[in-house]
């Protein structure tokens, strides 16, 4: 089977953290035998494919809009970047029909309801088609006029689209938001299933990252691992771990807009944080692979990847309820769910 992958998120790199959890996802679909192209950002619409361990990638261009930290946080810093989006949803249509003219396109995978399943596949192949939502599309969706959301909706269930949501907190919200036909018609052809991710072994550099800080007896490591974005709430976490007393050690993994902030922020609480900027993805897991928890008090997630990844390594999880993490908590005692605020967040950690 000939299977399309249309996404704005997909690793430039080896080591990029930037959507892993798709290309996980498209080798698993490689390793059922069938042949994987991956139409995805970056690079330019007239370069030549890649052969990438199993999967044919075919970049698009519009890099300027669709890379790390994401979109919104690009275009914010930057409005002009909008306009790569227009590059790259020309670029995928025309690798679309590239695609297609060595053979039929028997399915179509498009990450995320918008821009990628709607209108790009649905221009660009009429195979079957597949769509993943995994929260920030269906978030933009929430925030757009009752017509364009039912509009999009419509159009995807009417050109067949089957739906995977990363999270059940998603489906839920989006069929609340819709008229009792089209919420009927999305449950019957939707489900829930977290993206795929693979972890790899990092035990031997988490063990000399952990030495790396010579944390004396007793004292904890505490990591909270994310973009520096408002939404993440990474001042919560310092003020959280500051109020918790000595004995902790917070290390912050990533970057973000919120970067000089938060570094004014820890010389203002005088607390010891420590920020590795950017790392490659295996470094940063090496990270959390070596703390004693991951604290994680984001406020607004789906089916957080860096949860999922932690408890995949043992480590246990402080998070405050989004998405999907109450609900895991419910099954995982590993992960502990407390409110967001310091006082709780403090309590939770002195413990």
């Amino acid at each position: 089977m000939r299977i399309a992958v249309i996404t704005t998120s997909f690793p430039r790199s080896a080591d990029d953290p930037s959507g892993h959890f798709v290309r996980s996802s498209a080798l698993a679909l490689a390793a059922q035998g069938n042949e994987v192209h991956v139409v995805a950002p970056g690079g330019s619409p007239f370069a030549p494919r890649e052969d990438q361990g199993g999967l044919i990638v075919h970049r698009a261009g519009g890099g300027a809009l669709f890379a790390w930290p994401g979109a919104l946080a690009r275009a914010k810093e930057a409005p002009w970047r909008l306009l790569a989006a227009g590059v790259f949803a020309a670029g995928v249509l025309a690798r679309l029909g590239a695609i297609a003219a060595d053979g039929p396109i028997d399915r179509a995978v498009a990450h995320w309801i918008v821009p990628c399943a709607f209108p790009l596949a649905v221009a660009g192949t009429r195979a079957p088609l597949d769509v993943v939502a995994h929260g920030a599309d269906v978030r933009l969706l929430l925030r757009a006029p009752r017509e364009v959301r039912e509009r999009v909706l419509g159009a995807l269930l009417d050109r067949g689209a089957r739906f995977t949501f990363a999270a059940a907190s998603l489906l839920e919200g989006l069929s609340r938001s819709l008229g009792p036909r089209l919420a009927e018609a999305l449950a019957r052809n939707a489900h829930v299933e977290p993206p795929a991710i693979d972890v790899p072994e990092v035990g031997e550099r988490a063990t000399a990252l952990r030495a790396s800080l010579g944390l004396g007896a007793g004292e904890r490591l505490v990591v909270t691992a994310c973009r520096l974005i408002p939404s993440k709430r990474v001042a919560l976490a310092m003020e959280a771990a500051h109020a918790a007393g000595a004995g902790l050690r917070l290390v912050v993994v990533g970057d973000g807009p919120e970067r000089e902030a938060l570094d004014r922020k820890a010389e203002a609480l005088g607390a010891g944080v420590t920020f590795t900027g950017a790392l490659p993805r295996r470094e940063a897991l090496a990270w959390v692979a070596a703390a004693d928890l991951l604290l994680h008090p984001s406020a607004v997630e789906a089916a957080p990847t860096v949860i999922r990844e932690a408890r995949a390594l043992g480590v246990p999880v402080i998070a405050c309820e989004a998405g999907d993490v109450a609900a895991w908590a419910a099954d995982d005692a590993g992960i502990r769910v407390v409110e967001g605020t310091v006082e709780a967040l403090a309590r939770a950690l002195a413990r």
